[in-house]
């Protein structure tokens, strides 16, 4: 591993602005990168905070030294590492190019990770991709005592936003964060929250495209699900806001309405095709309740009549109804059993034998009454046993 120890006097020497680099105030407004242009000083404060250094060198006239600056560098989460991780150096290699020979640096632009102990961890040459550089510091970010529950919170964090379980990882790095917000672990934490924050906000992003796209369903979609899958985040926030806007414009709130009848149709023309009547019949009633207006819901009233006037469909969807309504019954007859109400459950079992005789569920109802009696023999019916 090679030293970043420049002990030779001629290169320990103040170091001129580098003109090539210009780094406008970074996604975290909150914490802006400050770069510095003195190596020595850079050093002297890497060594003092106990942070690596990030040393960018590079030259004015270098193409891909901009499209470093113009992307990477701006990365929102590059610029978290920097300013919770690093030390930030840029230099000219141009104008003072003693750390660039010292180095052999070959190719610009060329991205030195440095502990504060001197230790090169990284030298990356030539231009990097976000993720890659990203990576890159994760591993030379410096490591520092952390106490036990921090250290395990910061685990779990990073399991669960690793099983896209975001409120969970969220609710845990702010918990960090909040008891140690200037130190490794809640830095820590706070760099794991801006990579939250910024998968959130892509969702944001995609949101507003479908929407300008026209395709404003599946834009408010797109953010109810970005409100609950990554809930406690501020993109989550954007989101509802944007919920709000979106739905509020009469000419949207049209179109959802027109939307959300079209797919109630194609669902009770399933379900028709499928032998689902009774399902079919109370979709089609919704629609004509609801958007007697629209044209779906004289298509609606067609197929309700054509279930209807087939003694065999309306037969079918009878016998389905009875199965809910029997299902029902059951479910209330378990509830009252649950609660030691067996006359009630009795009851509603005998109801579900009426429904259904000679029937699964009949028959499975009447071997419930039987045994519900058999345990309350010798006991007044609907009272619980001390």
């Amino acid at each position: 591993m090679r030293e970043f120890a420049l002990r030779p006097a001629a290169l320990l020497i103040p170091l001129v602005t580098a003109a090539w680099l210009t780094f406008p105030g970074p996604a975290l407004a909150a914490d802006p990168v400050v770069w510095r242009t003195d190596y020595n000083a850079a050093r002297k404060e890497a060594i003092d905070k106990g942070q690596s250094l990030c040393v960018v060198i590079g030259t004015e006239n270098c193409f891909y030294c901009r499209k470093l600056e113009g992307g990477p560098l701006k990365d929102a989460v590059v610029n978290a590492h920097l300013a919770t991780n690093f030390i930030p150096l840029k230099l000219d290699a141009n104008k003072d190019p003693g750390l660039a020979k010292a180095l052999k640096v070959q190719l610009y632009p060329t991205i030195v990770l440095a502990g504060s102990d001197g230790k090169i961890h990284a030298f990356i040459e030539g231009y990097v991709e976000a993720d890659k550089l990203n990576d890159a510091m994760k591993k030379t970010a410096p490591a520092a005592a952390t106490p036990e529950w921090m250290a395990r919170d910061l685990d779990l964090a990073n399991k669960a936003a690793a099983a896209g379980e975001y409120p969970r990882a969220v609710s845990l790095l702010k918990g960090v964060y909040r008891e140690a917000a200037d130190k490794p672990a809640g830095q820590k934490a706070r760099l794991a929250l801006a990579e939250i924050e910024q998968l959130a906000a892509s969702r944001v992003a995609r949101a507003k495209e479908l929407d300008q796209s026209g395709l404003t369903r599946d834009a408010l979609d797109a953010l109810a699900d970005t409100v609950k899958t990554f809930a406690g985040t501020q993109a989550a926030v954007d989101a509802t806001a944007l919920v709000t806007s979106i739905s509020a414009h009469p000419d949207t709130r049209e179109k959802l309405r027109v939307r959300a009848a079209r797919d109630l149709l194609a669902s009770a023309r399933q379900e028709f095709r499928t032998g689902k009547f009774y399902d079919c019949l109370q979709k089609c009633e919704q629609l004509a309740a609801t958007y007697a207006d629209l044209p779906e819901a004289k298509e609606a009233n067609g197929i309700a009549a054509e279930i209807k006037g087939s003694p065999e469909r309306l037969a079918v969807a009878s016998d389905q109804m009875t199965e809910r309504t029997a299902a029902m019954y059951t479910a209330l007859a378990e509830a009252w059993a649950g609660k030691g109400q067996v006359l009630e459950a009795i009851t509603n079992y005998e109801r579900v034998v009426k429904l259904c005789p000679n029937t699964r569920q009949g028959d499975a109802a009447l071997a419930q009454i039987t045994k519900l009696r058999a345990g309350t023999a010798g006991s007044p019916v609907g009272l619980q046993k001390p």
